[in-house]
């Protein structure tokens, strides 16, 4: 299970969701998007970060990520 977390630099809500992500779908499934590089991306999340999406484009959690809520989508989804 991938999922890509819209983040930006030196956010500390995102650094928080980032090491969370980490702890629940392992390192190697997660894709990190600095959304100050893009202006689409920018316009989109800049006030919703950090915001972890699914495959498919599902949003699974923003702003203050919990790992009870990722585990719950995980074990929904598997």
């Amino acid at each position: 299970m991938r999922v890509t977390i819209y983040t930006r630099q030196g956010c500390p809500l995102c650094l928080k969701g980032i090491a969370i992500a980490r702890s629940v779908f392992g390192e190697e499934n997660i894709e990190l998007v600095d959304v100050d590089l893009d202006l689409e991306l920018m316009e989109k999340y800049t006030d919703r970060v950090p915001v972890i999406e699914t495959e498919d484009g599902r949003v699974i959690a923003e702003g203050i990520i919990t790992e009870a809520t990722l585990c719950e989508y995980v074990i929904r989804n598997t």
